[in-house]
């Protein structure tokens, strides 16, 4: 072991996803799904800031993709990022995330490759451990605490025929432990810099709507167990919303958040990374922001307007389509719903990267029709006919409608017949 950093500038950065490819489309420059682009481009965004920043080290805190066994594609993508950091003499230590471990045990999980290629400059942390990471001014400790799961947890005999709750308070429990043993090695060595990384939930943080973490089978952490004095600085992944959760104590339990937006949960969230200095018993970090593309939710009431469509046009214009991902609501009465010219909205979203919906609003009294009478005892044309009959613009065309829609129908009561 050389001498102990004075201080580092580390990188902050989690929950890449590189992958995700919802609400993207096919580029044919590139042969890419646009939302792979996206999540490259800001990834390597990040990149140029952290080296412009002369940082010593990156910290990876986890999921790298969205896909537990990514495609070569991905792992290209994610590899180059990482060579850049590296090249620049910028050390990497790199957490496994839930996304990066395998379904199945025996298997490796998506980062251990690059451990295994030699890669100079790349540690990766697969259990709880404490890695020595020599930067440019000295070594730095680096305690990782990865996802645990629940299927490995329970296939103790300890906990055999335990609640999901049961499970989820051992879970936690472990991690309790883990986290303080991780503690007591550091503190063998009180002149280096410790920092934690972790790729879990701590109770209370604010997670959108990431339903997946909204179970009770996610063990929720005591803040208390995570913020221990002997780290410097906590750098957190999993959760995609930045925050921090030690209330501005030492020593800040930090989620840098994911670097990209996945879904219009996220659409009000400062997407980036983080900057921090640290040293003995001190950080201060901050939060980058990268220019990532935006997710518009549009809801547009037309009241008693004569001409609703123009008052929809209106109000798209007010925000930046350009280049937005975007969805539109909008409520119109029922007497003038068939004034509504979705030609003329869908040019006014022209300029949008995607337009995912372009829906009516129902009033409460004509949705609550709609589920009462759209149940599953309908069959398939029985139900369209009667949703067409809940649309005032549809009903002049049902049985054009319909006698398109009969040769679907027949098709699928022929597959059922031989099922």
């Amino acid at each position: 072991m050389s001498s102990p950093a004075p201080s580092v500038r580390l990188m902050h950065f989690a929950d890449v996803h590189l992958g995700v490819e919802t609400y993207g489309r096919y580029n044919p420059e590139t042969g890419l799904n646009t939302r792979l682009e996206d999540f490259t481009q800001a990834l390597n965004a990040a990149i140029d800031l952290a080296l412009e920043a002369n940082v010593d080290l990156a910290v990876f805190a986890g999921d790298a993709y969205k896909a537990r066994d990514p495609n070569q594609t991905h792992q290209r993508a994610f590899a180059h990022a990482l060579k850049r950091l590296t090249d620049a003499g910028v050390p990497v230590a790199m957490l496994v995330g839930n996304h990066d471990i395998p379904n199945t045990r025996g298997k490796a999980n998506a980062l251990e490759i690059y451990g295994l290629l030699g890669g100079a400059g790349v540690t990766i942390l697969q259990m709880p451990d404490v890695a020595t990471i020599t930067t440019r001014k000295g070594d730095v400790l680096v305690a990782g605490m990865p996802y645990l799961t629940r299927s490995r947890v329970i296939a103790k005999e300890e906990v055999r025929d335990k609640t999901v709750e049961e499970v989820a308070h051992h879970m936690r429990d472990s991690y309790g432990q883990y986290i303080a043993d991780l503690a007591a090695r550091v503190a063998e060595h009180p002149d280096h810099i410790a920092v934690l990384t972790g790729h879990f939930t701590i109770a209370d943080a604010r997670v959108g709507v990431q339903g997946f973490l909204l179970n009770p089978a996610e063990p929720q952490i005591p803040v208390t167990d995570v913020a221990l004095p002997q780290f410097d600085y906590v750098a957190m992944g999993h959760i995609h919303k930045h925050q921090e959760m030690n209330r501005g104590a030492h020593p800040p339990v930090v989620y840098c958040g994911s670097i990209d937006r996945l879904d219009f949960g996220e659409r009000a969230e400062d997407k980036g990374f983080v900057l921090a200095d640290v040293a003995r018993r001190q950080a201060n970090w901050k939060h980058v922001p990268l220019d990532t593309r935006r997710f518009l939710d549009i809801h547009v009431d037309t009241g008693d307007a004569d001409d609703p469509t123009a008052v929809i046009v209106a109000e798209i214009a007010r925000h930046p389509i350009a280049r937005s991902v975007v969805k539109v609501s909008y409520k119109v009465s029922p007497e003038k719903a068939a004034l509504i010219r979705t030609d003329d909205i869908r040019k006014a979203l022209g300029a949008a990267h995607l337009t995912v919906a372009l829906s009516r609003e129902l009033p409460p009294a004509e949705a609550l029709v709609r589920s009462q009478v759209l149940t599953e005892a309908l069959t398939p044309e029985k139900a369209l006919a009667t949703y067409i009959d809940l649309q005032p613009r549809l009903v002049p065309r049902k049985d054009e409608l319909l006698r398109h829609a009969r040769p679907l129908f027949e098709a699928l009561e022929q597959e059922e017949a031989l099922r």
